[in-house]
């Protein structure tokens, strides 16, 4: 079990959710994510996680409330409640963990991403900041109610570009003309690294690809066992078989056919469309006694 160490809802019924979790805070590393299931009838959640703590023993996701059966559970635990299943650390590290520190001093860095998403970012930035790598940051947001993480991204950012698609704050665009148009200023982006909506994500490739600049993205597709078995978060990268859950979720944006990503997040939309997929698939919830395989944290621990 996991005993949840604090609990708060922030603007627009977003929560912020501490889970004790001793091993997936000692061995997470950005990029990665883990999988819950709160009790023996629910189902399978993937989480990227937004901030951890050695020390504390702790991780911290965000997630906004919406009609969703294992969501809505989820938002009415509260301090003291504990969550039955947690695996992880699931997937592959972002490649930067694995880059010579020199090098990526020496190359210009923006983070691209939306609304909730912001939080994902923060893991993956704290890591260069720790390793005395700046990066630049990008948060686009519908309007300035929907803003968060802005301290705390703020803080370890060299520079914080916020924009707003009613100009409530920052710069005002979508995210296509806003990016256009600080890729057309004097400096020039080695790197660009996007996380947010499958459709955000498409955007941001498609102006990055027309100024020749490296983007990787972080693709949340439907994750069932979290071991790449079911082949349910199956993509498709430069004409090649890849496993989301497994080989990602980082990938190379310019590679990544996102109409078939589109297509398999829209046919599993729903709860009732991922029970079929684990029915005919063969595919159920881990048992008790069950380890997953590939990741360093018990399924209890």
């Amino acid at each position: 079990m996991f005993k949840i160490l604090d609990v708060s809802k922030d603007v627009n019924d977003i929560y912020s959710m501490k889970i004790m979790a001793p091993r997936v805070a000692k061995s997470i590393k950005p990029g990665q994510f883990i999988i819950l299931r709160i009790d023996e009838k629910g189902e399978r959640i993937p989480f990227s996680i937004c901030d951890y703590n050695i020390e504390e023993q702790s991780i911290t996701i965000i997630f906004k409330n919406s009609e969703e059966a294992s969501v809505k559970q989820l938002s009415n635990l509260k301090i003291g409640d504990s969550i039955l299943d947690l695996a992880g650390p699931i997937g592959q590290a972002s490649f930067f963990v694995h880059e010579n520190v020199d090098d990526l001093k020496e190359k210009n860095i923006l983070f691209v991403t939306d609304e909730l998403s912001a939080a994902r970012v923060y893991p993956a930035l704290s890591w260069l900041y720790k390793n005395n790598v700046a990066s630049d940051v990008l948060v686009a947001f519908n309007s300035y109610k929907n803003i968060i993480f802005e301290d705390k991204i703020e803080d370890i950012a060299k520079n914080l570009i916020i924009s707003t698609e009613d100009g409530s704050k920052g710069i005002k665009g979508t995210i296509s003309t806003v990016l256009k148009n600080i890729l057309d200023e004097d400096k020039k982006y080695d790197l660009i690294i996007s996380i947010g909506s499958t459709e955000f994500m498409e955007k941001v490739c498609s102006v990055t690809k027309d100024y020749g600049i490296k983007t990787i993205v972080s693709l949340t597709t439907l994750m069932l066992d979290g071991i790449g078995m079911c082949g349910g978060c199956r993509l498709t990268i430069a004409g090649n078989i890849k496993f989301a859950c497994q080989d990602g979720p980082e990938f190379d944006g310019h590679l990544v056919d996102f109409e078939e990503v589109k297509r398999r997040e829209n046919f599993y939309s729903s709860y009732e469309a991922k029970l079929q997929y684990r029915k005919e698939h063969g595919v159920c919830n881990h048992s008790e006694n069950e380890v997953t395989i590939g990741v360093e944290e018990d399924i209890h621990e």
